[in-house]
């Protein structure tokens, strides 16, 4: 290996060997380490080592002499990472470092071994892993025993350091107290200047924490000593954190102004410094000094900045930070609160991952306190109690009362969700409508993507629309839109709204259906009947969530969910031509189908029960169903449904006298009645054994036509008939009405032969 001979060497250090040359280049890296000037350091170790992402040159040097070279190229690589935001400079540094344990544990030599292992946990920690460099300094503790130098001086700090990172101020500070004699002993400005200034900071959160102006004004007191130790050891690096520091000390007493400055003077000692991690930092500080002077526009861009350099690091607690000051500024705005969700929802995330939960426990009482208008109800409740989880072992008085009241606006969500929207209960008891309802529910948690509800006419269908959206927990109104009643002219006026005279008679603005229910539900019945040109503007709605008003130059995004309902059959009417494949197709992500009532004869004899309930307290009369006469009620013939049975139960109130009582041989006659005019308290009334019998025939007529196509010969063979001429004729005198449901009649060639003998 050939070392290059450095003009920054003293006189006489071109005589000194391989090794000593290389000892020397370590040595001087080391002193400027110490001083904060990381760029410079890793040139005084150029010649062994050419930057971070690379492994220095070993060839020719002794055991111990490697071990150093690794160590210094780890130290810095660590440092660089930092300053430059490197990524995954972090686990390099690591790396070299145990490289270096690995090379100084064979040769006994403890003191390199623990100020490896303190090195090794300051890069855990600037990973957030705080209980890997919790563990790394007990060792490195324990390898020092009762020795007292300057290493376990630094030792000492950087576990307070940790314990500071894990908010245990108090127990940080125990940790400096006790190792106080050990700096005051230290001939080290460097040291000593870093001690006093993390007391400092120790004692500026205690002093917020607990409202002790005291605490305040020693912390002032220890940055002022920290200042003169560090201007004596001519460390800008640490000049420039004292600084921001005294920036947030002011910005925590309110004292912005100040708060500025110092600011300002730690941004510029960073920049000189080439170290854009620390300025990013002082760029954080500051959004929040912004934030708390209601400027929100200006913090928003600077909290940007720093997240955008941090981003490229690995240092995950100073992104948590900046990621926490752009979500609150984003949704100080007010006009992005998706982005400032993703912001706080992140930091949330990257604190938990590097270990850091009350860290990540405030990002999530941010996005309460600062978009909780946003979030529905389920939504609050979930990101409370994730919030309570990692912030259980806060003993923050600050962070205790924050909870408190996010914990009351959680209640207060809850309650105002129940009295503003109430859906009402889908009666059943079937198993089969127990599992649609658990489909609906799941479906309702997704909250992506249209629904389509399908069933016969008084199934339920804008019931359990209603209950998807109270289950969904959305925020928004539930607007119901029959688009069979919708006049096509105005139908995009009435889903899109208005702009006052943007058409005849539009004399004052109207936002439509569809901006009405944004952030809740749109229910579009009767889907089918929308014309193909209407269901081409629901598409754009669908797909981009845009709705144009007319009159209105630009469209605008809203969030709305659709719920679509039909007794109709999509499939058949897309291949008819009549309904927009690809707005079938969009509508059909959730696609849930409620069967008739004569399918799940379970749920029928409970919703008797409740109808009887509601039309009693209704007229303010009784009327009574035995239990055999519920039980009957399975066997009613409800071509209507819940609408045809809740209107036979209230006419059957109206018309009987106060306090009668329904028996289950009045419901067995109605059962075998299909026209019943009359009220079940006098199920024969009105009875024609004709008519009953007209009916029965017309329904089986009605199936055998539909099962043969219309195929009127192989219908009467399904009917018993033996020729399909007297199937014609009933069809012709009798059931008139049922002829179109035949299949077109196609002419019949004649016989060539015929023809010839004609």
């Amino acid at each position: 290996m050939n070392l290059a001979i450095r003009s920054d060497m003293p006189a006489g250090a071109t005589d000194l060997d391989l090794i000593e040359q290389a000892q020397f280049h370590c040595l001087r890296a080391r002193e400027l380490e110490d001083a904060g000037d990381y760029e410079s350091a890793r040139d005084a170790l150029s010649p062994l080592w050419s930057g971070v992402g690379e492994r220095p040159s070993l060839e020719g040097l002794d055991s111990s002499t490697a071990s150093e070279v690794l160590l210094r190229a780890g130290v810095l690589t660590g440092w660089l990472g930092s300053t430059n935001q490197i990524e995954n400079a972090q686990e390099t540094a690591k790396n070299l470092i145990t490289d270096s344990i690995g090379g100084f544990e064979p040769l006994r030599e403890t003191e390199k071994i623990a100020e490896a292992y303190s090195e090794l946990a300051l890069c855990y920690r600037r990973e957030g892993a705080l209980d890997e460099a919790r563990i790394t300094l007990r060792e490195a503790l324990r390898l020092l025993g009762d020795a007292e130098s300057d290493t376990k001086a630094l030792v000492l700090l950087r576990s307070a350091i940790v314990e500071k990172s894990a908010t245990r101020t108090h127990e940080a500070l125990r940790v400096l107290t006790e190792a106080a004699p050990l700096f005051a002993t230290s001939n080290n400005h460097s040291l000593k200047g870093r001690f006093h200034g993390e007391r400092a900071q120790l004692l500026r959160s205690l002093g917020t924490d607990e409202s002790r102006d005291d605490y305040v004004d020693r912390a002032l007191v220890e940055s002022e000593a920290a200042r003169f130790h560090f201007e004596q050891a001519n460390h800008t690096q640490y000049c420039a954190r004292l600084e921001n520091n005294l920036a947030f000390l002011f910005f925590t007493i309110g004292k912005f102004d100040e708060a500025h400055e110092h600011v300002d003077r730690s941004r510029r000692l960073f920049l000189n410094l080439k170290d854009k991690g620390g300025a990013a930092q002082a760029d954080e500080t500051r959004a929040r000094v912004l934030l708390a002077q209601g400027r929100n526009s200006e913090a928003e861009k600077t909290a940007r900045a720093a997240v955008q350099v941090l981003e490229r690091g690995g240092e995950y607690s100073f992104l948590a930070e900046a990621l926490i000051s752009h979500g609150q500024a984003l949704a100080r705005l007010d006009r992005q609160p998706r982005e400032a969700r993703q912001k706080l929802d992140r930091a949330a995330e990257v604190a938990e991952q590097a270990g850091d939960t009350e860290r990540a426990g405030q990002a999530l009482l941010s996005l309460i306190e600062e978009l909780g208008a946003c979030l529905t109800p389920d939504e609050l409740r979930i990101t409370y109690l994730r919030a309570d989880e990692m912030l259980e072992r806060s003993q923050r008085p600050d962070i205790l009362a924050r909870l408190r009241r996010c914990a009351r606006r959680v209640c207060e969500a809850r309650y105002h969700q129940v009295e503003k929207f109430s859906a009402p209960e889908f009666i059943h008891a079937a198993e089969g409508t127990k599992a649609l309802l658990r489909d609906a529910r799941a479906v309702a948690r997704a909250d992506g993507g249209a629904v389509l509800l399908t069933g016969e006419t008084g199934t339920g269908k804008e019931i359990l629309a209603r209950n998807i959206h109270a289950w969904s927990g959305r925020g928004g109104k539930f607007v119901p839109v029959n688009c069979a009643a919708l006049c096509e002219t105005l139908l995009e006026s009435q889903l899109f709204g208005h702009r006052k005279g943007s058409f005849t008679n539009a004399i004052e603005d109207y936002d439509g259906a569809a901006r009405i229910a944004d952030g809740g539900t749109l229910f579009l019945d009767e889907i089918a009947e929308l014309s193909l040109v209407s269901q081409g503007k629901l598409l754009r709605l669908i797909e981009h969530g845009e709705i144009h008003t007319l009159g209105s130059p630009m469209p605008e995004r809203i969030d709305v969910r659709i719920i679509a309902a039909t007794n109709g059959n999509l499939k058949q009417l897309v291949a008819a031509g009549k309904f927009r494949q690809d707005l079938f197709y969009r509508l059909e992500t959730f696609h849930l189908v409620i069967p008739p009532l004569r399918e799940r004869p379970d749920d029928i004899p409970k919703l008797a029960a409740h109808f009887l309930s509601e039309a009693t307290q209704k007229h303010h009369k009784r009327l009574t169903f035995t239990p055999e006469a519920l039980e009957a009620t399975r066997r009613l013939p409800l071509c209507g449904n819940t609408r045809e049975l809740q209107s036979l139960i209230e006419r059957t109130l109206l018309t009987a006298a106060d306090g009668a009582v329904i028996t289950g041989k009045m419901l067995e006659v109605i059962a075998m009645r299909h026209a019943h005019k009359g009220a079940l308290t006098d199920p024969w009334a009105g009875f024609s054994l004709k008519n009953e019998v007209h009916h029965v025939e017309q329904r089986f007529i009605e199936l055998a036509l539909r099962d043969s196509d219309g195929m009127v010969s192989r219908a009467a063979r399904l009917l018993g008939f033996k020729h399909h001429e007297s199937l014609n004729s009933l069809l012709n005198n009798r059931f008139q009405y049922l002829l179109d449901a035949r299949a077109p009649v196609t002419p019949r060639r004649r016989s060539i032969i015929r023809e010839r003998a004609a």
